[in-house]
């Protein structure tokens, strides 16, 4: 589980030599210590070895977007879009092709819409309910 060896190597090296010090870890097991000030502040290990240390499915990856939208999401603050939105995109998809609905929806990102069309949407939900 351990690796072969730990080596401690300054920043300033680490960043001059990234590359090199990469392939150190990848493909001989060498962990480095990364020095500021002579004081460790960080550690770059070989994949394998951090896998056992921390699984990658206990790590939340993926985009930022999606991140935001489930804090949003947890928080109440963001809802799903209803059937009959979901029946409009539908519908503007099989009306325009991909290009057409790119230059429609760049036109529309541009418009100033007072109050922010997200109001809006969230005013239609609660007038149909």
């Amino acid at each position: 589980m351990y690796p072969l060896r730990v080596q401690s190597i300054p920043v300033t090296e680490a960043r001059a030599r990234l590359g090199w010090l990469l392939r150190q870890v990848s493909a001989e097991d060498t962990v480095f210590i990364i020095e500021t000030r002579g004081e460790p502040s960080a550690a770059i290990i070989n994949l394998s070895a951090f896998r056992k240390l921390w699984p990658l499915e206990d790590i939340q990856f993926g985009p930022e977007r999606e991140q935001v939208r489930a804090a949003l999401r947890t928080a109440g603050l963001l809802s799903e879009p209803t059937p009959r939105e979901l029946a409009e995109v539908q519908v503007f998809e099989e009306r325009h092709p991909p290009a057409e609905q790119e230059r429609i929806l760049s036109e529309w990102r541009r418009l100033n819409i007072v109050p922010p069309l997200s109001q809006i949407i969230l005013s239609n939900r609660e007038e149909n309910c």
